[in-house]
């Protein structure tokens, strides 16, 4: 039987020639079949894990400053800098909300938030803040904008950081 190339049909990128998979018989197939099955999962399992209507995305230290500078003192825009209070105060964003990742009462402070509101999510280097934004999509927040490079991407820019409480 002819494979797809001698057919006219382009050949799929993970597709390996017939002559590669002669000596290895069905395993090959069955290693293919078990990693598009695994992409697929990976795929529908990302999408069904962010709720209709929410908006999650990462956004660079330069875009973020683009969002500060455009939504600044705006009532439905906030900061929220998910370090602990100890790592706030040496150095935070300006207008921004200390909401600590790593305390007890995380969730329930999150939840005292208005959902509706647009949210600049950021830690220190981008992993408790990527922990924080699942949280606050799987609680149905709407639209949550993640500085995946963290105060550290902030700082190495030599932007301004506020000091106040």
């Amino acid at each position: 039987m002819p494979d797809g190339q001698e057919m006219g049909f382009p050949r799929c990128p993970l597709s390996f020639p017939r002559d590669a998979l002669a000596w290895k018989g069905d395993r090959v197939q069955i290693r293919k079949g078990i990693l598009w099955a695994i992409v697929l999962g990976l795929i529908f399992g990302v999408a069904r894990s962010v709720p209709a209507g929410s908006r999650l995305s990462d956004v660079t230290v330069e875009h973020a400053r683009e969002l500060i500078q455009a939504r600044s003192g705006k009532s439905d825009f906030m900061i929220l800098d998910v370090r602990t209070p100890k790592e706030f105060a040496e150095g935070h964003l300006s207008g921004a909300v200390n909401v600590n990742a790593l305390g007890p009462d995380f969730e329930a402070q999150l939840s005292k938030l208005d959902r509706a509101r647009t949210y600049l999510v950021y830690c220190r280097m981008g992993n408790r803040s990527a922990r924080a934004i699942q949280v606050m999509s799987r609680m149905g927040f709407r639209s949550v904008y993640h500085m995946f490079e963290g105060i550290m991407g902030w700082y190495k820019r030599a932007l301004p950081l506020s000091r106040s409480l």
